[in-house]
């Protein structure tokens, strides 16, 4: 009974992060470091994801010229760190029951199953049904968009072009703010972006 007992209390003990990570191997360690979240604090880390980017699209689509905007949007800071919520995201939702989603799904959507098939479509719908694959794809999304965002307020402003309608199509459904702005380049004889090799006059 005394040992059954004391057995008892240390499982309990082992399933503390800090303590795991003091008496098991670098492996165990690092997991222990990845179960310390939960889906709420992933959840949290969505919101963030979410809300996080809305200001500087404000700043770009209202305020394009502003001394602010540009010390705030220049460098590379705020993708950066939405960056890092995706980082955390992923990292904490490996902690989780199924993680972001079953890695046998992941591969099902980049099986080739010819171009008439819809398996691969139906790999990544299974793939939405959870939760923390939602949250990593949203932060992804929202990531990647605020980056080609930037790219237009910037090109707007070192050839001139303007920029509000195009960044916030971009803000709205991504690619065709793009191609919003390379018309809107076309229209106002402004040419178009050069190859970003190009080095800028």
């Amino acid at each position: 009974k005394r040992r059954h007992h004391h057995h008892h209390h240390h499982s309990t003990r082992r399933s503390r992060p800090v303590v795991a990570a003091l008496d098991a191997g670098g492996f165990e360690a690092a997991t222990s470091l990845v179960t310390a979240w939960d889906n709420a604090d992933i959840a949290t880390a969505f919101n963030i994801g979410n809300f996080g980017p809305q200001p500087f699209w404000v700043l770009m689509i209202l305020l394009p010229n502003n001394i602010v905007t540009k010390k705030v949007m220049g460098p590379w800071t705020v993708p950066f760190l939405l960056s890092l919520v995706h980082l955390f995201i992923v990292v904490a939702s490996v902690g989780q029951e199924g993680g972001t989603a079953p890695i046998t799904e992941f591969n099902d959507v980049f099986a080739w199953n010819g171009f008439e098939s819809g398996a691969n479509q139906q790999a990544m719908v299974n793939m939405m049904t959870y939760r923390n694959f939602v949250s990593e794809e949203w932060s992804h999304v929202l990531t990647w968009d605020l980056v080609v965002g930037r790219f237009i307020w910037a090109d707007g402003i070192k050839r001139g072009v303007f920029t509000p309608h195009s960044v916030l199509l971009t803000n709205l459904i991504g690619p065709p703010g793009l191609l919003l702005h390379f018309l809107t380049c076309i229209v106002t004889q402004k040419g178009l972006p050069g190859s970003v090799l190009e080095e800028e006059e």
